[in-house]
């Protein structure tokens, strides 16, 4: 059994042990705080910088509801400073529906496309990416539409997803497809209402599903 050390020999032992381990402890230390006043910090400055863009979205919803005030500017001012909030996405989507109901659907695309790359929240950038493979459907441009869609599934809006991709198959002449990917929407318990009616109208167009045919199992337009 070793001998114990006597009080000196023990102040040695720590002189040695703090000369080699020393610095890395402090320097340990010293990031360890860095880290959390980083974090601190950080933390505050997204809450600031998500208030100023709340500040400023209310501000452009004011705009757009009196012609007098023009909106472009806290729209744009949004878009360069506040890229990548919830409230710039938002005020995109916003002038989407201002353009496109000012009979400028080119206007509209644009600005849905930028939400769509600058959503924000996921929810948002999926409301964005349907509505631009909606109007890019309704100008025929379908393989882009297509691609919008391309690998997209997210249990809330695969049903919407769906009818899109319907869309984009009956004008394509795809009727079995087309025929797939409505009956995948209507399945989906978040459909109801006119919506409900309005997809199955469409199923309905495309006339009865030939005989013998076996319904397709999976998610339509898997394959392609």
């Amino acid at each position: 059994m070793s001998e114990q050390l006597t009080d000196d020999e023990q102040v040695e032992v720590l002189k040695k042990w703090w000369k080699e381990n020393g610095t890395a402890i402090v320097v340990g230390i010293v990031i360890g705080i860095g880290a959390i006043i980083g974090f601190w910090k950080w933390t505050e400055y997204k809450e600031t910088r998500s208030l100023a863009a709340s500040a400023l979205y209310d501000e452009f919803v004011t705009a757009i509801g009196d012609e007098k005030i023009d909106a472009a500017t806290s729209y744009e001012s949004l878009k360069k400073d506040y890229e990548g909030t919830t409230y710039a996405a938002l005020s995109a989507l916003r002038m989407a529906t201002v353009d496109y109901e000012k009979g400028d659907a080119d206007k509209a695309i644009a600005h849905l496309r930028w939400a769509t790359s600058h959503p924000g929240h996921d929810s948002v950038g999926h409301i964005a990416r349907l509505r631009l493979a909606k109007m890019l459907v309704a100008k025929n441009a379908l393989d882009e539409a297509e691609k919008l869609l391309k690998d997209i599934s997210e249990p809330a809006f695969d049903a919407k997803y769906a009818v899109i991709k319907g869309d984009i198959y009956r004008m394509r002449g795809d009727i079995e497809k087309a025929r797939s990917a409505y009956e995948l929407a209507l399945a989906s318990t978040s459909f109801g209402g006119k919506q409900r009616e309005f997809v199955q109208m469409k199923l309905d167009d495309l006339g009865a599903k030939p005989a013998g045919a076996k319904p397709e199992i999976g998610k339509s337009g898997d394959s392609d």
